[in-house]
């Protein structure tokens, strides 16, 4: 099939070309590009003509950070984003019970809320779920992913029960007063650990690869043809293969095997870049060296401006894992030429990713480009800024919290002086160092638009300004969603850009970003999205 889409704005993200009026596609791949007038000429009796009436075609979006599969369960579980206080949070809790009666063996699971929108930022806690149910176990996510809240019996199926229990390395189980007891309220390892995991019953695989359908579907509606899952394990891998297999997923997915799990998933291919297969790949590992700033559990080498109750003056939050075990999971993937993405909120993780990586080369002596993937980033130091220069290690910035937690940054966890350098874009240009943008979701849900707005303008929902000199122009956002993120995995070749050769991998939006007022670019609309010239969004 052949399709000329024409008599629009086309962003190429190709610097010697920006900016085309049509661009003729055949077989999922583009062809050329170049004026109208060039590219009608090119039509046959086959050709479909697509007239973009004015509007704009960006490359696809790549996600160079999320959880696919996190995002498709959050389908099957309760959303607590929208509550505004701990009243709010039982009361949709009691609702979603009522209307939705758990099976014998099955748990409430839910996600999303924000202790900082509640009084005096408390946390709901066992006693606060215990009004819901005694009975049924409840596992409630932070918005942060890195903290949770239960109650008593989903504490008893962990583990915690009485005073004298076990907590996995790097994790923390919060207590009652100066108690022993736990509060229901579990910390980075002591909820996310492989062996803590286990614990919450999995949905069938019928209901998984339904919901996967539909997060692709939430996916495409945002732009994106790449998308992301940070979290694979072996019975991940295992349902995405499925999925695959059953020519199920309709954009392409790349996999990040977490540390317990790489080794065993990915094997020495001689070269970091790897294949799809039926738009599903297994691309490196990841880990995670701390935890989430709004959570105050992100590990930094200055205090917090206003730490947690309960904990000392100097107290920066913590580490997950201790330097030699970093440096032996480092060395393990280099030696494998296998890229690594590694999780740091705080300056104090990412020196230890910086000293742990280098050290771990110096090891190897491997000297193959790995692009190793610093996740968050949102502390990051001018010094280690040059240090990831030189270390080819590759920044995605996760500039959502601006807009999102901006003010809490600057009124309570990192202060003015701090707060103003969230996410350090632009040094990491000035440096030509290659980044990218990221909303991890289902943290927050994979809206590139208000990614490129919230990397433009850095505006809190106060209006305050957070880092004005950090601001990116529109192109530059731009190009850190498109061709930088294929960059990140080895496709700078073959997609994020609209040149002869590539895919066809386009979205189409109602306005062109390069042209409204800059306060405006998070209201364009996506109208379409294209993957390798077959449409599967349309608003």
């Amino acid at each position: 099939m052949r399709k000329i889409y024409f008599n629009g704005e086309i962003i190429t993200v190709n610097d010697k070309e920006p900016i085309v009026d049509a661009v003729l596609v055949e077989n999922g791949k583009i062809i050329k590009t170049g004026s109208k007038e060039e590219i009608l000429k090119l039509k046959n009796e086959d050709t479909e003509l697509v007239d973009l009436d004015g509007k704009t075609i960006l490359p696809g979006f790549i996600d160079s950070h999320s959880h696919i599969i996190a995002v498709a369960q959050t389908l099957m579980i309760v959303n607590l984003s929208d509550a505004n206080s701990k009243e709010e949070f039982i009361a949709i809790l009691k609702d979603y019970v009522k209307n939705n009666p758990p099976k014998n063996g099955e748990w409430i699971i839910g996600f999303g809320y924000d202790n900082t929108r509640y009084e005096n930022e408390e946390h709901p806690t066992k006693f606060d779920l215990d009004l819901v149910t005694k009975d049924i176990p409840i596992f409630i996510s932070h918005a942060s992913g890195h903290i949770a809240t239960t109650n008593s019996k989903a504490l008893e199926a962990f583990g915690y029960v009485g005073t004298n229990y076990e907590v996995p390395e790097g994790g923390v189980v919060r207590t009652v007063g100066e108690s022993n007891e736990p509060n229901g309220i579990l910390e980075e390892n002591a909820c996310l650990s492989p062996e803590k995991r286990k614990v919450i019953p999995t949905p069938s695989v019928d209901t998984l690869l339904s919901c996967i359908k539909k997060a692709q579907q939430i996916y495409s509606s945002y732009g994106l043809t790449t998308a992301q899952d940070a979290s694979i394990d072996e019975n991940l891998n295992q349902l995405l293969n499925l999925a695959a297999q059953k020519n199920e997923l309709i954009i392409d997915i790349v996999g990040q095997a977490v540390q317990h799990t790489t080794l065993k998933l990915l094997k020495n291919e001689g070269t970091p870049k790897r294949k799809y297969y039926n738009h599903y790949k297994l691309l490196g590992g990841k880990t995670w060296l701390d935890g989430s700033p709004q959570g105050k559990t992100a590990w930094l080498t200055k205090p917090y401006y206003e730490v947690p109750e309960g904990e000392s003056k100097d107290y920066c939050g913590y580490a997950t894992q201790e330097d030699k075990d970093v440096i032996e999971y480092f060395k393990s993937l280099i030696e494998n030429n296998i890229q690594v993405n590694v999780h740091c909120n705080g300056d104090a993780a990412s020196d230890q990713f910086i000293r742990c990586y280098k050290k771990a080369l110096e090891m190897t002596d491997n000297k193959t480009d790995l692009r190793p993937v610093m996740v968050h980033a949102q502390t990051v130091r001018e010094d280690q800024l040059d240090d990831m220069k030189e270390l080819g290690i590759i920044p995605t910035f996760f500039l959502d919290h601006i807009w999102f937690w901006g003010d809490y940054h600057y009124e309570s966890v990192f202060g003015p002086e701090r707060a103003n350098r969230l996410s350090p874009a632009k040094s990491a240009l000035r440096r030509n160092i290659n980044f990218t943008l990221h909303q991890d979701s289902p943290v927050k849900m994979p809206n590139q638009i208000l990614a490129m707005h919230n990397a433009v303008n850095r505006q809190t929902q106060s209006g305050r300004i957070l880092g004005a000199d950090q601001r990116l122009s529109t192109m530059e956002a731009i190009k850190a969603l498109t061709i930088n993120a294929a960059y990140q995995y080895f496709e700078e070749d073959e997609k994020g850009s609209i040149e002869e050769g590539k895919v066809a991998d386009f979205v189409i939006l109602d306005r062109n970003p390069l042209d409204v007022n800059l306060s405006e670019i998070k209201e364009i609309k996506v109208l379409e999205t294209i993957k390798e010239g077959n449409t599967i969004y349309k608003k």
